[in-house]
């Protein structure tokens, strides 16, 4: 019985065979590098997250802190924060980070480039915070004296322009057992509404005040500013402004009425300054001398007559700005 032979059995068949094999295993090869190199990507570590714009309210049970270092600062090398000795962040030229912590003391250290010395500027507590619950602090990595480097403290407005320069550090992670999550911040208590800052003006006799032509103040004028300064505190919840302005009858000469205007309100301002007012602003005083009469057609030498003709005119406006009750 004869075999026939099929193609494929034949020695160039298996040779066939097997470059086959062997370019397949060259394809699925490339196929799995090409894949691979298809699936890996370049993993990217951004150093700052978004830019400060403003703090949110301490929660009622912990402190708020945030630590920045200014974009200004010379030396590019980081600067470590260690929290009672333990890492917390590696701040950057113009980097902040904001953590919340328990009420109590903490233990805070800044060390420049302490990678390269092994992290060893742990071992040194640096500076204590005492913390309170409902708190923010605002603190800076103070650079003036390097190597040396400290934490100092300010208020919100006093660090708010640095800080508007600077964004969030997130390439390490807190290994800081003292930096919590923040719990949820307390509610701002609402401000009371105040009304409107309007202008009230009262008038002083100056005849009540000094004597004729003088700036001395006399003894019943003591009572009388006293008396202006309870109503004014009666009748402004918050005061903004203090305006004192002097007035004379046209008597005289105009440098002099124009000096003894000056001198009688810069005496009353000093009066009613001494009454301890709480002012956003020092009290202002002028002297306008003869004008602005509110009563004419009275005589300009000094006679008896005259000079009582000018009383009205012989005055001290207090122009007071603030809330009123």
């Amino acid at each position: 019985m004869k075999i026939a032979k099929s193609q494929d059995s034949t020695g160039w068949g298996w040779g066939r065979q097997l470059g086959q094999a062997f370019l397949c295993g060259l394809v699925l090869a490339c196929s799995v590098q090409n894949t691979f190199a298809q699936t890996t990507t370049q993993v990217n570590i951004d150093s700052f997250g978004e830019p400060y714009t403003t703090a949110l309210a301490a929660p009622t049970t912990q402190t708020r802190v945030f630590v920045y270092r200014s974009s200004q600062v010379p030396n590019a090398s980081p600067v470590n924060i260690y929290l009672n000795g333990q890492y917390h962040a590696s701040l950057l030229r113009g980097g902040f980070t904001e953590f919340c912590a328990a009420p109590g003391a903490v233990n805070i250290k800044a060390a420049l480039d302490d990678a390269s010395r092994l992290h060893a500027s742990k071992q040194d507590p640096g500076q204590r915070l005492q913390l309170k619950a409902g708190q923010t602090l605002f603190l800076k990595v103070d650079e003036s004296t390097p190597p040396a480097l400290s934490i100092t403290s300010g208020t919100e407005a006093q660090t708010k322009p640095e800080m508007m320069e600077t964004r969030r550090q997130i390439h390490t992670i807190s290994r800081a057992k003292a930096a919590l999550n923040c719990a949820e911040p307390a509610a701002v208590a609402a401000k009371p509404e105040q009304k409107p800052a309007v202008p009230r003006e009262y008038a002083l006799e100056t005849d009540a005040l000094f004597e004729f032509g003088k700036a001395e103040i006399r003894a019943s004028g003591y009572n009388a500013i006293e008396a202006l300064v309870q109503r004014l505190r009666q009748d402004f919840s918050s005061v903004e402004r203090i305006r004192v302005v002097g007035y004379t009858d046209p008597i005289g000469s105009p440098a002099f009425n124009k000096k003894l205007s000056q001198d009688r309100a810069d005496v009353v301002a000093r009066q009613i300054a001494s009454r301890g007012i709480p002012l956003e602003r020092v009290i202002e005083a002028e002297g306008r001398g003869p004008i602005e009469l509110v009563k004419t057609g009275c005589g300009n030498t000094p006679t008896p007559v005259n000079k009582l003709c000018h009383a009205p005119n012989r005055r001290v406006m207090v122009v007071i700005t603030g809330a009123r009750r």
